[in-house]
């Protein structure tokens, strides 16, 4: 495989160093079609000393109980000439939070969210950063790829991600209801809103109260009740105050993963924040024009320290997927769009759930946009050799 992708033009592995279970289809897998990973585990052999003694610390795949298939591969890549980058998830953890409940994200009800880390509790920041010291110490990981490094909502998949834990409402909520059940009122993170002068239990009661209106006439919509989350915040200003101090947490945490970063000279790539060195940016199923126009809204966003990734998803075409890519063509069309765009970067999602044919396209699209250098570069020579400036 690493002699295959070589050869289409990649220069890196996004490899999973720590993920969370899916239950995948592989197109082209030579054993299986389906599998469900081992939920919320290393695929490295985690060094206790960089956690807290009786704290969180990540939990060794059943796979790689004799063999760091991580380092493993790691060596194998480096010898290919391919760079590694550590695909990190961080916070989205069933396991660790089924284990440490006190540590996860909790709704105004009290009801823990087992999937999600809350970012503001002291345990998780020093579960996240020894995570990235681990990296870095023994795993000689210099790109790493944070994912999941903020509050995760109730929904344990998402909009395109189908979670495995069967999530249902027989009560339909709108945007609102979600938004409120989403709030984490950890105990961790309700002492912050203290501390930046929020009174807390009064909102905690306050979005119960909404709740309760709602959940109790539902199917009816009760009278008089907000119905943006817009509304709510005009209605409620201290929801403003305190999604401001539940940002602050996931600074902090961001902060303190780049001091580890800067201590051990590695690059954190991430979602928009200045703290990261290169800003990932998702163009899943948009139009290649949208695409571009994307890439330079961020490329306009970014500080001078940091590089722009576009990632583009390769399949996923099933109706209500967005615009798919079908062909070669497509691809090479994203490709350059994206760089025009601005992006510094490309990163094709993903090896294992793509069809082999759309992973084939990748050396064309690569090709292409080299062609399409050196046509500009032979462009600018005959145009100075004109006195064209």
């Amino acid at each position: 495989m690493l002699a295959r992708v070589r050869a289409l033009g990649i220069t890196h592995l996004a490899l999973a160093s720590l993920y969370h279970a899916g239950f995948f289809l592989y197109p082209h897998n030579p054993r299986r079609k389906t599998h469900l990973l081992e939920d919320g585990v290393a695929y490295f052999h985690p060094d206790p000393e960089c956690y807290e003694p009786n704290g969180i610390a990540p939990r060794r795949a059943m796979l790689c109980r004799e063999t760091d298939w991580f380092a493993t591969i790691h060596a194998a890549a480096r010898k290919a000439g391919l760079g590694v980058i550590a695909w990190t998830v961080v916070l989205h953890n069933t396991p660790l939070g089924l284990a440490h409940p006190e540590a996860t994200v909790q709704n105004a009800y009290g009801d823990c969210y087992p999937h999600a880390l809350s970012p503001g509790h002291p345990a998780s920041v020093a579960y996240a950063r020894g995570l990235v010291c681990d990296l870095i110490r023994n795993q000689s990981s210099t790109d790493i790829l944070l994912e999941a490094v903020n509050y995760r909502r109730r929904a344990h998949g998402g909009a395109w991600v189908s979670g495995h834990h069967h999530e249902r409402d027989g009560v339909h909520l709108r945007d609102l209801e979600q938004r409120l059940l989403d709030l984490s009122f950890n105990a961790a993170d309700m002492e912050h809103g203290a501390e930046a002068g929020v009174d807390v239990e009064r909102l905690r009661r306050q979005v119960r109260e909404h709740l309760d209106r709602y959940l109790d006439e539902a199917p009816d919509l009760p009278a008089g009740l907000c119905a943006t989350i817009d509304d709510y915040r005009d209605a409620v200003p201290a929801l403003v105050d305190y999604e401001r101090t539940l940002a602050a947490s996931e600074h902090r945490l961001l902060s303190a993963l780049r001091a580890e970063a800067d201590g051990g000279e590695a690059r954190l790539i991430g979602a928009e924040s200045p703290l990261v060195d290169v800003v990932s940016l998702g163009v899943y199923g948009e139009p290649a024009d949208r695409a571009a126009a994307l890439a330079a809204r961020q490329r306009a966003a970014l500080r001078p320290h940091q590089s722009l990734m576009a990632v583009i998803r390769l399949g996923f075409n099933s109706p209500g997927m967005g615009t798919p890519i079908s062909s070669a063509t497509q691809l090479a069309e994203m490709c350059t769009a994206v760089v025009h765009g601005g992006a510094d970067m490309l990163a094709f999602y993903n090896y294992a759930e793509a069809p082999q044919k759309a992973v084939n396209w990748i050396g064309p699209a690569l090709a292409s946009l080299g062609r399409e250098a050196a046509d500009r570069a032979a462009k600018l020579k005959i145009d100075s050799n004109g006195g064209t400036k």
